[in-house]
């Protein structure tokens, strides 16, 4: 199996920021077109069917302030999106409130969210159980379920 991870750290403007939301713009314009490029590289060489694409992030962001123009992390919404590799283009699954409180319909767990990735890469989850101290641990810990309705 390959992976490539990366990560813009380099940047004097972060990712993480709490104080200005704004700062978020020119990064987002510096990963829109590399992305796309991957995408479109991908799939006209017939390679994106078989690769995952995984972009996803640390948290979401609260619907309120921290100070004047920043925002907390909010653990219970945040944004992920899957490309290529088994899942169903085009789809857009789960929803928060109107003001990206709570989630309003198709909680997915980082349990289900692991799994489903598992899944898609060929490992069944449940079979990467592994008993220490009593106890049974995986990498979803002992829970997950597949989200089978976002794979093609």
């Amino acid at each position: 199996m390959r992976f490539i991870k990366l990560i813009d750290s380099g940047s004097s403007n972060n990712w993480d920021s709490h104080n200005d939301m704004a700062e978020h713009a020119p990064l987002a314009k510096k990963i829109d077109l590399p992305i796309s490029g991957l995408l479109r590289a991908l799939k006209q060489r017939g390679m994106l069917d078989d690769t995952l694409v995984i972009w996803t992030t640390e948290f979401g962001r609260t619907p309120g302030q921290d100070g004047t123009k920043g925002r907390g992390h909010h653990s219970a919404c945040f944004s992920s999106w899957l490309a290529g590799g088994g899942v169903k283009g085009g789809l857009s699954y789960g929803e928060t409130d109107d003001i990206g409180a709570t989630v309003a319909s198709n909680r997915v767990h980082v349990h289900d969210f692991h799994a489903t990735i598992l899944h898609l890469l060929g490992f069944d989850h449940t079979k990467l159980t592994y008993r220490h101290a009593r106890r049974d641990y995986r990498l979803t810990d002992v829970h997950g379920n597949v989200v089978s309705e976002i794979l093609a």
